[in-house]
């Protein structure tokens, strides 16, 4: 049994390392603008090891147990411009991550595959869009007297986008976010809030007592909105 425990520590222990290559650097560079794609100065711009896990005697393991614990790669601040660049520490396994944080937005994590960018050492990252939050209003209003139930499918922008593709990073990703909610069931269901982003637009979907589709759009522009859904 001791020796069983010995062996598990040393596993603990080797799978805990940092998965970095120790002679190379790289070149970490990206652009970051708003909606309305004005530089966006003092973003925090975090790369970090991705999460990493393992299994042992069927049970599972994860590398950093919080996202505060992730291994730092290099950091740096945003310019006036929107610019920032640094050197970094090369992650060895397929996949890294970087982080955006500011106190005017939600913060975006992107994860991105380590073989379009690991060969050449540049990880020159497309510009990188922050929007401020929103909440949205949907109220669903009974016009008719239906008593039937729906259900709506709620499609809009992602608060925490998360994007990676297995060919590197695209410029043009929709962090896309679904809420299913069923109306007409009681008065109180015909309310509710959502959080997203703006600019963007918010698309509910139904099935109508007829069994046509119905589809309306919503733009968001503002960080308060309210619109009626009228059935």
């Amino acid at each position: 049994m001791k020796y069983l425990l010995y062996l598990i520590l040393i596993i603990l222990l080797i799978s805990c390392e940092a998965r970095i290559d120790n002679n190379k650097r790289a070149l970490f560079s990206t652009t970051v603008v708003d909606g309305s794609n004005n530089p966006v100065e003092n973003v925090e711009v975090v790369v970090y090891s991705g999460f990493y896990s393992f299994d042992f005697q069927s049970a599972s393991f994860t590398k950093f147990s919080d996202s505060n614990e992730d291994f730092i790669l290099g950091s740096g601040i945003t310019d006036s411009n929107g610019e920032v660049s640094f050197l970094m520490l090369v992650n060895t396994d397929e996949q890294t991550s970087f982080s955006l944080t500011s106190i005017d937005y939600p913060r975006r994590i992107v994860s991105i595959s380590n073989g379009n960018y690991a060969s050449t050492l540049e990880y020159n990252i497309p510009t990188q869009i922050l929007k401020q939050s929103s909440i949205v209003n949907l109220n669903f209003s009974n016009t008719t007297g239906v008593t039937d139930v729906f259900n709506a499918i709620i499609t809009f922008e992602s608060l925490n986008c998360s994007q990676y593709t297995e060919d590197g990073i695209t410029t043009d990703v929709v962090c896309e976010e679904r809420d299913f909610l069923p109306f007409n069931q009681s008065a109180s269901d015909t309310f509710i809030d959502i959080e997203t982003v703006y600019p963007s637009i918010m698309t509910v979907e139904y099935t109508d007592a007829t069994g046509a589709i119905i589809t309306e759009q919503f733009i968001i522009t503002n960080a308060t909105e309210n619109y009626v859904v009228q059935f």
